[in-house]
């Protein structure tokens, strides 16, 4: 009976260890780029977006796949004040939003938070790390679908600076990046987005 208690108790904590592991991959900062990083340190990243405070770079010399399914669209990093704090991706197909939002349960549980706007049919699943938040949204109606991670202590100040200038639309990009992304580079490296 003591090796059983003993048994249970010891793969408990093991489970509690393997959890945060996890989650720190996205707390320093996404796929080797730590957040609050400036814009300038990035190498082979170019300029693709935004205005004033906020821009987005993308770098073309990488492609990026979703479970081998190669991204139809680039990924996004964005920058406020000049400093790294979102990505964003956009989905094709249902099928691998499906094993997106499959695989981050599995890693994080259920969403810390799912709305549902009747407006577009939105619906959007959060879940809250401790300093990041993943967002994951789907339009039913136009079928878009998104992924993105934000590092909240630079996005509460964006979304306080948008709020702050109500007038203004907050600048983006749009997908896809053409003609950005049309010529076909040699030097270009494919990379798992889901490494995360």
């Amino acid at each position: 009976m003591k090796f059983t208690v003993k048994t249970i108790v010891a793969a408990a904590f093991l489970g509690m260890l393997f959890v945060p592991v996890h989650a720190a991959e996205l707390e320093s900062g996404f796929m080797g780029t730590k957040w609050a990083t400036p814009a300038e340190n990035l190498k082979d990243f170019t300029k693709v977006g935004g205005s004033e405070k906020f821009a987005y770079y993308a770098n073309p010399q990488r492609k990026y796949t979703f479970f081998g399914n190669e991204a139809s669209d680039h990924v996004v990093y964005g920058f406020y004040d000049d400093k790294f704090f979102a990505v964003h991706a956009d989905i094709d197909g249902i099928d691998i939003f499906s094993q997106i939002k499959s695989y981050i349960q599995k890693k994080y549980g259920v969403p810390s938070k799912t709305s549902r706007e009747t407006r577009g049919d939105l619906t959007t699943y959060i879940w809250r790390l401790k300093q990041t938040q993943i967002k994951f949204k789907h339009h039913e109606t136009s079928g878009k679908m998104k992924i993105s991670f934000y590092y909240m202590p630079i996005a509460e100040q964006a979304n306080a600076e948008m709020i702050k200038n109500l007038e203004a639309e907050p600048p983006g990009f749009v997908f896809p990046l053409d003609p950005f992304y049309q010529s076909e580079s040699p030097n270009w490296q494919q990379i798992e987005f889901m490494r995360f």
